[in-house]
């Protein structure tokens, strides 16, 4: 960890199409479609990384978001891995932040295999604090 309140690990980019953003993100940074992730609805995240790099090399998420792209507020966002999601959120209010949504466990309390939460910095742009793995 840093002496900041969260450590950069990985930007995410909102499609309308995993497999539209597979091959368009991948033409475009050369990484390669290595696994997708899923909740009830579904498949909803696809992964683009390196598969030959180490695991500090660059990755890329991609998060199905469905509907009329016009109305997204960036289209991208930071996830930010922290230690603890709750402190992270405290820490993050107190210097300006906004909470959006607040730590929960995804997909779900049964089968959660991270905790997150949505956060606003004070210009409106979002970003989420991830911890993961749980363990």
């Amino acid at each position: 960890m840093t002496n900041g309140i969260a450590t950069l690990w990985k930007p995410v980019v909102n499609v309308c199409d995993l497999a539209e953003g597979e091959r368009f993100w991948s033409a475009l940074t050369g990484l390669t479609p290595t696994s997708r992730h899923g909740d009830d609805s579904g498949e909803v995240y696809a992964v683009l990384d390196d598969p030959d790099a180490d695991g500090d090399a660059p990755w890329l998420l991609l998060q199905l978001v469905p509907g009329d792209q016009s109305t997204w507020i960036g289209g991208t966002h930071l996830d930010l891995r922290v230690d603890d999601v709750a402190l992270a959120v405290r820490r993050t209010e107190a210097i300006g932040g906004v909470t959006v949504k607040p730590p929960a466990l995804y997909p779900s309390d049964d089968a959660a295999y991270l905790e997150w939460a949505v956060m606003q910095d004070p210009f409106g742009n979002r970003f989420c604090f991830v911890k993961w793995p749980l363990a």
